[in-house]
């Protein structure tokens, strides 16, 4: 007889599986039924096909199971079902409502589930848009959809044989043996989820997951068109919809590799938004190879070149999106990336290599069908000519996604090198140097050409005229680029040439929008998104080459910091300045102060005040102030130590960014201080730890809110002005007043100074007060902190939106405009 366990939810679990198998069978349908439509389509007389009618039926059914399963799980999740093993693992139940749905696609099965579902609505649009090319464009995204379907199968063919892995098992049956599961009332004891990653709860990773796996789906669309156009030798039809479908990949995937930057630059500590870190790299290198191939596919709609390396660019830029998740779902990262999966991910491993295989012998045996009769141009094209240097920017970008992804890789090849030479690969010491070095080259080729090239023509140019028109943008950039250069200390040779080639990216194509597309926007997209790269680049270099931290350790003490060498620490620790609570420390140019923290309720973060303040150096006036809050999750579940989020005062030419690296543990702070007992006069002055202050004599009419008056009362308030170094802090009135023939006090606090102020008597024979101040000790509680200056950080945040603006207006005009039979440009 089957246990039956009090309180657990089956429903939604049962009903999930169902949407999960209906899922997977609908996009098997779909695949075989559009296969059967577009082998037999020359056999219709009438042009209807019910393998097509059963094609679409399929996908929408398929669609229609992937949304079930999005909502079960979501319902699962919001209702802190914990009985199920995917909710009790990512979310609790003191998580903000706002990161539910970060909650979704921490785990493996919920970011497959995204992909899908973003796979779903892009093949929707194509089913209803792809004309004559739907049978075949279809066949492949729904056999891509049958690959991702059967990610979440959970079945097991054989005990040690597992296909998928669902989002709706039980908690009992994930962890199997466990004592409490032995238990029919095992649900009266879990109380709680294992609770979201800590580094996910910022508003970043609600909005930047969705963006991104949306730009992972779209690069199936150029893919498919392409399989399509192959499969049946159509080498017209498959352009327009593909330059299109490219275009809004490339925005929507550059976007969301930019919302990643921008997630890690507020919300992670190693002082940036870039680090290539492995999981970055993965998502740079299909961008890269995208944009490579729709240059490719521009040049062979004008002339007819190139079809054969498009067809392999946009092979390419797919497959390397499955091998991307292959390197970040796998665990095989673990080791070399910090948000990499790692254990969960182990059991995909054999599953994506046979995805990732199908797909390549799907890809090849494409190409070699069709590869003697895929058309070539035998002549070179002219060195004057767009296309060759189009071209050239194409192989660059193909270089750089080379190096990039080889070096990511390195963990899969290692192996077998060493299984070769018996000798084991050496890991970089500072791999972002190498990274650096390397691609800065690329970016400057790419900056140079991305500026230059719209002025040629394709076919042949007269270089008479471009040269004098790129003259003067060159002449423009060289006298800009030189004064930046001074201006910001840029004296790194290599250095000193990007500055040029991103300046003359931004002259040459804001040239070229204005005097050859005379301003009209419909034909200014590839000038505004090569507009917006080149600030990018200008963006990256100013704020990452002058990057400058001001928090330096002038106190000698070398702090640990968790680094792999001793040598590493004391770097960290020359960087961080230990803050004691009131205590002003001058960074650069800045008196910055700790004043203390504070929770929030229902919030687990820990908020620090950090006060920054900028004075005349001649005056001594204050010229600036203003306070950041860097807060931490401080011991947080599952983890122990420090979790930071960085806070940042931004400027329209710097951000200062700062971030806590080491606190007091709360349970060990002490309050050392105690109470001080002064009589005064009035005017007397009285000296304390970090200032002074001036009795100012007795207020008999108390009208403060903390006082609520009652009948027969006596009270009186003392006027206190309390001044620090810079001068007045403000007036205190801690109070005194007699009820019922007893004493009573209510005393006044000053946060800044750390300062807590009684009025314990009247000494009326002298007319004067007697006050206790109590000031706490600044080492009783402390910070550790880093800040920096990102200068022109916004030059780059702008120009990521301007590239993006340029890619969906150089697609809104491609949609709207009418096609010419020969001569199309850019």
């Amino acid at each position: 007889m089957d246990t039956q366990f009090a309180g657990e939810h089956t429903g939604p679990g049962h009903l999930g599986h169902f949407f999960v198998i209906i899922s997977f069978v609908g996009a098997l349908l779909s695949a075989f039924s559009y296969y059967r439509a577009s082998v037999t389509e020359k056999l219709l007389t009438d042009g209807k096909s019910t393998w097509q009618l059963m094609g679409r039926n399929g996908y929408i059914i398929h669609a229609a199971s992937v949304i079930g399963i999005f909502a079960t799980l979501f319902y699962i999740i919001s209702n802190h079902l914990f009985e199920y093993h995917y909710a009790w693992e990512h979310s609790s139940r003191a998580l903000p409502p706002k990161y539910l749905l970060s909650c979704f696609w921490e785990g493996q099965q919920g970011s497959f589930l995204l992909w899908t579902f973003w796979h779903c609505v892009l093949g929707v649009v194509v089913m209803f848009t792809s004309g004559k090319m739907e049978n075949r464009v279809m066949t492949i995204i729904a056999l891509v959809q049958v690959c991702l379907a059967s990610m979440l199968l959970g079945m097991y063919l054989s005990p040690e044989m597992k296909v998928g892995s669902t989002p709706f098992l039980l908690l009992r049956h994930q962890m199997q043996g466990a004592p409490i599961f032995a238990q029919p009332n095992y649900m009266d004891f879990i109380k709680d989820g294992n609770g979201l990653n800590v580094l996910l709860q910022n508003y970043w990773m609600v909005i930047h997951p969705p963006v991104l796996f949306l730009g992972f789906a779209s690069t199936l669309i150029p893919f498919a068109y392409t399989i399509a156009a192959l499969w049946k030798g159509d080498y017209e039809q498959w352009v327009k919809p593909t330059i299109n479908w490219s275009l809004f990949s490339g925005a929507v995937l550059g976007t969301g590799i930019m919302m990643g930057g921008a997630w890690a630059y507020e919300s992670l500590t190693f002082g940036g938004y870039w680090a290539w870190d492995p999981v970055e790299n993965a998502s740079l290198v299909p961008w890269l190879v995208l944009i490579a191939a729709l240059h490719t596919l521009i040049i062979y709609k004008a002339t007819k070149r190139a079809l054969v390396t498009t067809f392999i660019f946009f092979i390419l830029a797919h497959l390397l999106i499955w091998y991307s998740t292959f390197l970040t779902r796998t665990g095989i990262l673990g080791d070399t990336s910090v948000h990499a999966f790692t254990g969960e991910g182990k059991s995909l491993y054999w599953h994506l290599i046979i995805v990732i295989g199908l797909l390549i012998l799907l890809s090849v045996a494409a190409l070699v069908r069709k590869w003697k009769s895929i058309p070539r141009i035998k002549t070179e094209e002219d060195i004057s000519s767009r296309e060759f240097w189009m071209f050239i920017g194409s192989i660059v970008l193909l270089l750089s996604a080379a190096q990039i992804i080889f070096a990511t890789s390195l963990p899969v090849w290692a192996p077998l090198y060493k299984w070769v030479t018996h000798k084991d690969i050496a890991p970089p010491v500072d791999p972002v140097v190498r990274y650096n070095n390397i691609q800065v080259w690329v970016a400057i080729i790419l900056a140079l050409l991305s500026a230059s090239t719209l002025y040629l023509k394709f076919k042949k140019t007269d270089t008479k005229n471009v040269w004098k028109k790129l003259g003067i943008s060159t002449g423009i950039a060289a006298v800009l680029s030189l004064g930046i250069g001074l201006a910001e200390k840029i004296n790194a040779w290599q250095y000193a040439i990007l500055l040029f080639a991103a300046v003359y990216a931004i002259v040459a194509n804001i040239h070229y929008a204005i005097a050859i597309k005379k301003v009209v926007l419909k034909k200014m997209g590839a000038s505004i998104a090569h507009l917006g790269f080149g600030m990018m680049l200008l963006g990256i270099l100013l704020s990452s080459f002058k990057k400058e931290v001001i928090s330096f350790n002038t106190l000698g003490v070398t702090m640990d910091f968790g680094k792999k060498s001793a040598e590493e620490n004391v770097k960290e620790s020359r960087e961080n300045t230990l803050l004691f609570l009131n205590t002003p420390v001058v960074m650069g140019d800045y008196q910055v102060t700790y004043r203390g923290d504070s929770i929030a309720a229902n919030d687990p973060r820990t908020f620090f005040k950090v006060q920054y303040i900028r004075t005349d150096s001649v005056t001594k006036q204050v010229k600036e102030s203003f306070t950041l809050y860097p807060d931490a999750f401080i011991n947080p579940k599952g983890q122990q130590g420090l979790i930071a989020n960085p806070a940042s005062k931004h400027y329209w030419d710097k951000d200062i960014f700062t971030y806590v690296t080491q606190v007091l543990n709360p349970s060990k702070k002490t309050d050392t201080a105690t109470y001080k007992t002064f009589t005064v006069k009035k005017g007397d002055t009285t000296y304390v730890n970090n200032g002074y202050f001036i009795f100012t004599g007795f207020d008999t009419k108390v009208d403060d809110p903390r006082y609520a008056p009652q009948t027969g009362d006596i009270a009186v308030a003392a006027g206190l002005d309390v001044y620090d170094v810079k001068g007045k802090v403000r007036s205190l009135k801690p109070i005194y007043f007699i009820r019922n023939q007893f004493e009573n006090q209510i005393q006044d606090t000053l946060k800044e100074l750390g300062m807590f102020v009684k009025f314990t008597k009247v000494i009326p024979d002298q007319n004067a007060a007697e006050i206790k101040i109590k000031q706490t000790n600044p080492k009783d509680d402390y910070i550790v902190m880093k800040a920096m200056v990102f200068p022109f950080i916004n030059v780059l945040w702008l120009g990521t939106v301007v590239m993006v603006i340029g890619f969906f207006i150089s697609m809104w005009n491609r949609i709207t405009k009418k096609e010419s039979i020969k001569g199309a440009t850019a």
